[in-house]
């Protein structure tokens, strides 16, 4: 293998392991969330911004995975609700 197809390996590599989510990561940006939870983009950001898990640095999103983890649970319907 060449030096060049070396890069180019070690560039798809990094992409590739950039998009998993590290589950140490405290904050996450949006778009990272939405590819966490199976919601839109917009319910994302309504309940985050709810239950205070939403961060704004700058023009930089960042939602508190913990906080907005948390809340999530606290939504739990039990099963012998739903029927």
């Amino acid at each position: 293998m060449n030096q060049e197809s070396k890069k180019s390996l070690s560039k798809i590599e990094e992409l590739v392991s950039s998009d998993k989510h590290d589950p140490k990561q405290k904050y996450v940006r949006v778009k990272e969330a939405i590819r966490l939870y199976p919601m839109s983009r917009t319910k994302l950001m309504e309940e985050a911004l709810k239950c205070g898990a939403l961060y704004k640095v700058g023009s930089i999103k960042l939602i508190n995975v913990e906080t907005f983890e948390k809340y999530l649970e606290s939504c739990r319907i039990p099963g012998d609700m739903y029927l």
